[in-house]
Formats: structure tokens, sequence, C-alpha cells
């Protein structure tokens, strides 16, 4: 009977560490539900924003305006039919960097102006281009759709110009023709649902550089800066006027509110499925020992 009192006491010690560790357990579980929910839902009343930092100031408006506009550049393509099939208003900066015949590395910074000579392409029902030419440089966009035709997005930007263009201060190798691309590595830029246009007051970087098998010899690096941006490509609307606005989110990229939740929820699922497995075992285990002892 000593014996068998003894035992039952340290079983009983043993039972209580075991619930100890699965009520730990438990809680572990709801608290990184909670928080991982908490990361996915974004309450705006309690989010702050990091403040932008901005490689440039934007446009000087005019005199006579102080408003939004007055710092953004329209710029509007018409098909053949006359109907506007791109719309893009922008606050845009085009920084060069580039070496110098002082073996230096310098920027050169060049504001999109306010009327371009615009051209492009509206024929095809999944392919766009808008071409913007000006002070001897040629800024092209290419828009296209989804593989699903439900969402629209820029497939390329394109820069183009002279080493040698009257923008640059002593360049190094003058007389190149320069041809900067953005990464294929990144093929969709500010995707969007069709009839919606995408808007973003969060400035939105561009990088090109020169493809790696076009034997560029300039070694320039441009970064195209987009603040304000306003755009809409397949329009094809009678009105010309804006989609319903699709927003950007505050890091400037997308992502689905739902799945931080899904995901915690799974953990949660995940954890309570081991735990009620670890319980159903110890519960045979300890009534195992308990007949073992009695007998």
């Amino acid at each position: 009977n000593m014996k068998l009192t003894s035992f039952q006491r340290s079983l009983s010690r043993i039972q209580r560490l075991g619930w100890g560790l699965t009520m730990a357990v438990v809680i572990s579980a709801l608290l990184a539900v909670l928080a991982t929910a908490a990361h996915g839902l974004k309450l705006p009343a309690f989010t702050t924003k990091s403040p932008r930092v901005s490689k440039y100031t934007t446009k000087s408006p005019s005199a006579s305006s102080m408003n939004h506009d007055a710092t953004t550049s329209l710029y509007r393509f018409n098909a053949t039919n006359g109907i506007t099939c791109i719309l893009m208003q922008v606050d845009g900066l085009i920084s060069i960097k580039y070496r110098n015949k002082l073996n230096e590395d310098v920027e050169a910074d060049l504001y999109m102006p306010d009327a371009p000579q615009l051209s492009g392409e509206c024929v095809e029902s999944n392919l766009e281009i808008l071409t913007m030419e000006f002070k001897g440089f040629r800024l092209s966009m290419t828009f296209k759709k989804s593989s699903g035709g439900e969402g629209w997005y820029i497939n390329l930007f394109e820069l183009t110009y002279s080493s040698s263009n009257r923008f640059f201060e002593h360049p190094d190798r003058p007389g190149l023709d320069v041809k900067l691309t953005s990464p294929v590595q990144q093929p969709m830029f500010f995707p969007t649902p069709v009839g919606k246009s995408y808007v973003c007051d969060k400035e939105q970087t561009v990088i090109m550089y020169a493809p790696h098998d076009s034997g560029d010899q300039s070694g320039h690096i441009a970064r195209l800066y987009l603040r304000d941006l306003h755009m809409q490509s397949f329009m094809f609307k009678d009105s010309g006027k804006w989609g319903p606005s699709f927003h950007c989110s505050a890091t400037g990229s997308y992502r689905d509110e739902t799945a931080p939740l899904a995901v915690g929820t799974a953990l949660a699922i995940a954890v309570l499925l081991t735990i009620s497995g670890y319980g159903g075992w110890r519960y045979f285990k300890v009534k195992k020992v308990q007949y073992g002892s009695m007998e």
C-alpha cells in the first residue's frame, strides 16, 4: 500500500506537470493566432505610416493654383477612333547615374514635362504602349492584360537617349546610344483590375539599366520616381474619364488581408490536433500504468 500510495503521488505530479505543459502550449497557440490576425488586419486609426523619403521636391505649382493637380502632369493618349485608351497623371522625375571624365559617379535629374510628344499603340486588345519624347529622351511604357484578361499592368519601362545629350556634363563615354529597361525579373508593375484606375500617393520607384545581353558600354543606371500616380489603360470609354479607384497599399505592394488570418487559423488547428493527440495518448498511457500497478 505504501508503494502504491507513493506511486500515485508521483503519477499525480506527472499529471499536473502534463496539464501545465498543455495549458502553456494552448496559451502560446492562442497568442500566435492573435498576433498573426492582428498583423493581417490593419486598423486605420491605430496604424502609423512611416515618413515618405523622397528623392526630390515636387515641381513648383503655378502662381494661380496651389492644389494637387498643379504639381502633376496629365498625359492622355487616344486610339485612332478618338477614344482615350491610356490616361496617366503623375509628378515624375528621372534620375540618371553616370560617370564623368573625372571618373566620378554623378546624377542628373530631369522632370517629366507637362507636354511631351506622345505616341503609342492601342490596337491590340491585350497590349498597349505609351511613349513620351522630350529633350532628346524617349520613355516608353508597355501595358498588358493578365492571362485571364481580368487585370492590367505595366510589363516594361524603357528609356533611350544619347550619352552626348547636353543634359549630361562631361560624360566619360559620349556618343553612345543608351537603352535602359526595367528588370525582367519584375514583369508586373502596378497590377490593377480592368476597368479601374491605379491610384497611389506613395512615391513609387522603377529602376532601369542596360540588359545583360545588350553589350551596353555606358554604365548608366536610371531611376524613375513617380509620385501622386493616377493611371489607367485599356479604357475604351467614350467619356475618357477615370474608372473606379484601385488604391495601392501603404507599402506600395499588394497583399491579401485574409491570408494572415487563414495561416493563424491553420496553425491553431494544427496545435490543437497535436494537443488532442497527446492528451489521448497520455490518458490511455496513464490508464495502462494504473491498471498494471493494480495488478
